[in-house]
């Protein structure tokens, strides 16, 4: 039975990763052209800014922030304000300038050093990768967010799953609840819902996370699997991409979580 939750649940996931690429927008015929979304969740109401570009724009700007986030990551203050600067100059953040800082510049803001005391009280599972509280959190490669409401509706398709008497039992009722696991899903991800993510796991399949807080540095490499992280009371950015085949799926998260644990959905 646990490996026919495994194949089910990566049916899920890897349904859910082509969803990551729909929004009202994803029916462009302009299929050379890529759109950009970006969100931001500071504790109100954030409504998505989409950005049309060419599909040369969109790698260049993919491009960036690959280099912004390994700049993030080895501190290079002079690399990440000269990025930042060239994403703003780009408009994709609307008229609120968006700002980025290093996790040497988080770490000392936060006092980190002065709780250093706490992580033999926190709960970590051997050989867990990412786990971490009060932390900054980044991610960039192909992959997806969804929310708390798709999360709870994922429970209750397992809970489901498992009292299921066979593979084809359990297939059958994964082939009809699926239409109403879309609909939750895209449900989730329009505007008078996407206000805040007390809850919500970032799917990816290729790329990397890292994590920085009470429990250290951490950094999980994804390559071609999938690799999920639950994250609770996030504030920061998310960008996502749409549209082009080669490009869609691309994601890119960095912010502030009160906690980021491994998890199996």
């Amino acid at each position: 039975m646990n490996g026919k939750i495994l194949c089910i649940g990566t049916i899920l996931v890897a349904t859910l990763i082509v969803l990551g690429s729909l929004s009202p927008h994803v029916y462009s015929k302009e299929i050379d052209n890529v759109i950009v979304e970006v969100n931001r969740y500071y504790g109100r109401k954030s409504e998505p800014i989409y950005t049309e570009l060419s599909y040369d724009e969109a790698v260049e700007l993919k491009e960036i922030l690959i280099q912004l986030n390994v700049a993030i990551e080895n501190n290079d203050e002079d690399a990440i304000s000269q990025y930042e600067k060239t994403l703003n100059e780009k408009g994709i953040f609307g008229s609120q300038r968006q700002e980025f800082f290093s996790q040497n510049t988080f770490s000392e803001k936060m006092d980190l050093n002065k709780y250093s005391v706490y992580p033999r009280y926190l709960k970590q599972k051997a050989g867990d990768k990412i786990s971490n509280n009060l932390c900054y959190f980044n991610a960039i490669g192909k992959g997806g967010i969804f929310f708390m409401l798709a999360i709870k509706f994922l429970d209750a398709i397992k809970a489901v799953l498992n009292n299921a008497s066979s593979f084809i039992e359990a297939f059958v009722i994964l082939i009809a609840l699926l239409p109403l696991f879309v609909l939750i899903y895209l449900l989730t991800h329009l505007i008078p819902f996407r206000i805040l993510m007390p809850v919500g796991v970032v799917s990816m399949q290729d790329g990397r996370m890292s994590s920085l807080g009470l429990q250290g540095f951490k950094r999980v490499i994804v390559d071609n699997e999938t690799y999920n992280v639950n994250i609770s009371g996030f504030t920061g950015l998310t960008i996502n991409f749409i549209g082009s085949e080669s490009l869609a799926g691309f994601l890119f998260v960095s912010g502030i979580a009160m906690e980021v644990k491994e998890t199996s959905i």
